[in-house]
């Protein structure tokens, strides 16, 4: 199953029609490849790089999937921004990084529609709780430290029985925690000394 990150943003006082140009043209400045279009309702664009390895960050390849629905004089824009496929498990682990390092990316398009940075902000979905990341971080590096650690003990008491790769999958596991977390505490931090999702990425 695939991993994605929902957004939904309801812009005011326009028709699914305008709305649908704007996400278009907005599209093509980003120079997406354009896979799906069903005016006005649904677009869905391949973005981004395919070189960034990085798949959280804003220029990382990724399809959004654009769904737009009146309500009343106002057009609700569902996304949904499904990294690569290679990408998927650093997204997964980065989570935090990639819906707000998204959230600004989705901000631009926003503005499209003549909305302040004020008002996106203060409509943002599920904004990300920096303080909650920074103490996911330090859970995941200790996570870490505890495998490497165990990883090593059985390293080093089944080397002289040959069978040294007993401890392998441990360290591995534990070196992974470490980096994912270390990474985490560090946007964490960076985060909120900024002031928020809106920091310079």
């Amino acid at each position: 199953m695939s991993y994605f990150l929902d957004f939904d943003h309801v812009v005011g006082d326009t028709t699914p029609d305008r709305a649908y140009a704007i996400v278009e043209s907005w599209l093509r400045e980003e120079k997406s490849k354009v896979k799906e279009s069903r005016p006005p309702t649904r677009i869905v664009a391949a973005h981004g790089r395919a070189l960034q390895p990085m798949g959280w960050r804003k220029d990382a390849r990724k399809t959004i999937a654009f769904e737009l629905a009146a309500e009343g004089s106002d057009v609700r824009i569902h996304v949904r921004i499904t990294p690569a496929a290679l990408n998927a498990t650093d997204v997964r682990m980065r989570s935090d990084e990639a819906r707000a390092n998204w959230s600004e990316l989705l901000a631009d398009l926003w503005t499209r529609f003549g909305e302040t940075k004020a008002a996106i902000e203060a409509t943002q979905t599920a904004p990300v709780d920096w303080n909650a990341s920074l103490r996911a971080g330090k859970g995941t590096v200790l996570v870490g430290v505890v495998l490497l650690g165990i990883g090593i003990a059985i390293t080093a008491a089944a080397f002289a029985s040959g069978f040294v790769w007993f401890g392998t999958g441990f360290i591995v596991a534990g070196v992974l925690s470490l980096m994912y977390g270390a990474m985490t505490v560090v946007s964490a931090r960076r985060r909120l000394l900024s002031g928020g999702p809106r920091s310079r990425k």
